[in-house]
């Protein structure tokens, strides 16, 4: 009986804390962002797609930790994982590579 007490206590506890870290997340990349003829849109489930010159490519999943942007594509069978800086501000998105950065807009 105390370790089901315990576990009840634990569970309380902990989701507790994770409805209240959730309380002061304000910005999301959830949803359509355009730059030029590239546009990503981001679902909430962590999947979306990935659209250059009219080709649209499947995201198979996406990541953020801290201020990186971790981006897997599914293409042709094969799966690729680009990582981006990535910066939110309101409605700009921006991603760096370390080559070239991108400023995406909210649609």
């Amino acid at each position: 009986m105390k370790a089901l007490k315990r576990l009840t206590v634990i569970m309380t506890v902990v989701a507790m804390i994770a409805v209240f870290a959730g309380c002061g997340k304000k910005d999301s990349i959830v949803g359509t962002w355009e730059c030029d003829n590239y546009t990503f849109v981001f679902e909430k489930d962590g999947t979306g797609t990935e659209t250059l010159g009219g080709i649209n490519v499947e995201i198979s999943s996406y990541s953020i930790t801290k201020d990186k942007l971790s981006i897997t594509v599914s293409f042709l069978g094969t799966e690729e994982t680009d990582e981006y800086t990535y910066t939110l501000k309101k409605n700009t998105l921006t991603l760096d590579d370390g080559s070239s950065t991108w400023e995406f807009t909210r649609k």
